[in-house]
């Protein structure tokens, strides 16, 4: 199916649940159907390049997006969380962050902001060879060589500063006391704090044990592991705004 009734899309997409009956469906791809923003949507409701969809799709066609640095001619690829989308001819770029009334909304950045992004571990893996591989949230899966063997001693829902699109692991942001996270779920989605305790859940996955964070005002709140991701050990590196 290539389209969606706009009562069924998703909550947060900026389409009107009254003006026409059907939407843009997000391709299966790295980003699941509820937590991303059809290409198609983007260039034309959340960056407004164009005033129809059928103008979205040739811009899209003709190879002027670029999605983590990599051209992307399908207007129904799922755009997600942290995902930099650059218009090369104009020399605009956007990251895709979290934002409370839209779950997710695009900012602009600058070029040399376009050249990494943040993404979190989910998962790690050892292959053939015993070489270990690193399974991100966004789909993609990065392969240690020997010399990086270290690496695969980083905890799962550490968050890794990619470069893109040769995607070199150039920071390892930990969950940990102290460190600066973002709210990616949830009421306060887009707030940034500083993690004051972490309570591990006994019986249940990691990712659902209460982070306890303080924001910069000093007022503090309660969420799961789920909906936090590290954005950096001492200093925010990433605006929301």
């Amino acid at each position: 199916m290539t389209h969606i009734t706009r009562l069924e899309a998703p909550w947060f997409l900026k389409a009107s649940k009254k003006e026409y009956k059907w939407t843009v469906r997000a391709s299966p791809g790295p980003h699941p159907l509820r937590r991303s923003i059809p290409l198609g949507l983007l260039v034309r409701d959340y960056l407004s390049f164009a005033t129809t969809l059928k103008e979205s799709k040739k811009i899209i066609s003709d190879g002027k997006v670029l999605v983590d640095g990599r051209v992307r001619r399908d207007y129904k690829y799922p755009v997600g969380l942290m995902d930099v989308i650059s218009i090369p001819h104009a020399g605009l770029h956007y990251r895709i962050v979290p934002d409370k009334a839209r779950l997710l909304k695009p900012i602009k950045i600058s070029e040399e902001e376009a050249k990494f992004k943040l993404v979190r571990l989910t998962g790690k893996s050892i292959i053939k060879g015993g070489l270990y591989q690193l399974h991100l949230e966004d789909g993609r899966n990065i392969l240690l060589g020997n010399e990086n063997s270290e690496l695969s001693k980083i905890p799962t829902l550490s968050t890794l500063k990619v470069s893109i699109p040769v995607q070199s692991i150039l920071s390892v942001y930990q969950m940990r006391e102290g460190s600066q996270v973002m709210a990616i779920g949830g009421k306060n989605a887009g707030a940034i704090g500083q993690v004051k305790k972490i309570q591990i859940a006994p019986y249940k996955a990691k990712k659902y044990s209460i982070v306890i964070i303080r924001n910069p005002s000093g007022a503090e709140y309660e969420t799961n592991l789920a909906n936090a991701m590290v954005i950096g050990e001492e200093n925010v590196e990433v605006r929301v705004e």
